[in-house]
């Protein structure tokens, strides 16, 4: 009875050291779970960078500052889209068209105009030669439609006086304004490499003024003498 009694006077104690341990182990898992979170919390903020490159684009929060940069971003465009007046688009008016101007070495057009002299005096360029014949730019122009008296060739003095005064009556019209140079239907240049043309302005002749003058014959007068 003795035995029995202190085998069961024994058991309460093993029970109660398994209670004690069983206690212990309980109050000890909280405290390595919290380590092992302070731990892994640890190793993700020194390798971060690793982190960040392995997880996918769009995954990882915007900051504060991006998110308020962005929020205001879309803000303005909304607000501008809804204060901004839409304008027509207006048509653009094109300029008129300017008449283009003789180029130089072109012998036919409008608008030509220069200050002519005497040829002897200013060399063969912008100068009068006789009551027919001119040069413009380099070129010998001959009047088609007129023939002139003769100056150095003259067969009397009446002749030379007239090729004088044609000569000098020439040079005036032609530093009176801009003129036009047309086309001889018959011929582009004489014999000798001058230009054939018939001097106008304002849709008259200057040569057919010279006749009028009596100071040039006309084309089918050619035969005529001045002496």
């Amino acid at each position: 009875m003795a035995q029995a009694t202190a085998s069961k006077g024994r058991r309460p104690r093993r029970k109660a050291g398994r209670s004690r341990q069983a206690s212990g182990k309980g109050r000890t898992w909280p405290w390595l779970l919290a380590l092992v979170a302070t731990a892994g919390a640890i190793a993700a903020f020194e390798h971060k960078q690793e982190v960040m490159r392995w997880l996918p684009t769009g995954v990882l929060p915007l900051s504060k500052s991006q998110a308020t940069a962005d929020n205001s971003a879309a803000s303005a465009r909304s607000d501008s889209a809804h204060t901004l007046p839409v304008h027509p688009v207006q048509p653009v008016a094109r300029p008129a068209a300017v008449p283009a101007k003789p180029e130089p070495g072109e012998m036919t057009g409008k608008g030509f105009t220069g200050t002519f002299y005497f040829c002897g005096t200013s060399g063969l360029d912008n100068c009068v030669q006789s009551g027919d014949l001119f040069w413009f730019r380099k070129q010998a122009i001959n009047l088609a439609d007129v023939v002139a008296p003769e100056t150095e060739k003259a067969r009397c003095q009446a002749e030379r006086d007239k090729g004088f005064a044609a000569k000098v009556r020439l040079r005036d019209l032609l530093n009176a304004g801009a003129f036009e140079l047309v086309d001889w239907p018959n011929s582009d240049e004489d014999p000798r490499g001058r230009k054939l043309r018939v001097v106008m302005r304002n849709g008259q002749s200057i040569g057919a003024q010279l006749i009028r003058e009596g100071l040039v014959h006309g084309v089918s007068d050619m035969g005529k003498g001045w002496c």
